[in-house]
């Protein structure tokens, strides 16, 4: 079976799509509510599949489609400008360091 990567999100950010936590996805999975494919030992989702299974009609649906495919435009973008992933959390904590609150 070939699975297109492009197509598949981590349960972390089908938590964040969803404004659930990545516990609440698993449980989905695990309840038969959400397909998921395991990757090595990592879970993954379709996002057509979330989008059906998170939203309402297929208008909303089309448009979130095309804001995803958006947000991944932007991500490839700043992939490339700085040569990897950002870890947010650590540019967090070091502009909370640099600018402490009075």
């Amino acid at each position: 079976m070939v699975l297109d990567m492009e197509q598949l999100i981590t349960i972390r950010e089908a938590a964040r799509q969803c404004h659930r936590t990545a516990e609440t996805v698993r449980r989905w999975v695990w309840g038969g509510k959400l397909h998921a494919e395991k990757v090595g030992n990592q879970l993954f989702v379709r996002r057509a599949d979330l989008l059906r299974f998170c939203e309402g009609t297929p208008k909303d649906r089309d448009a979130r489609l095309a804001l995803l495919d958006e947000i991944d435009a932007i991500r490839q973008r700043i992939r490339q400008h700085i040569g990897g992933d950002i870890d947010i959390v650590k540019v967090l904590d070091e502009s909370r360091e640099a600018h402490p609150s009075w």
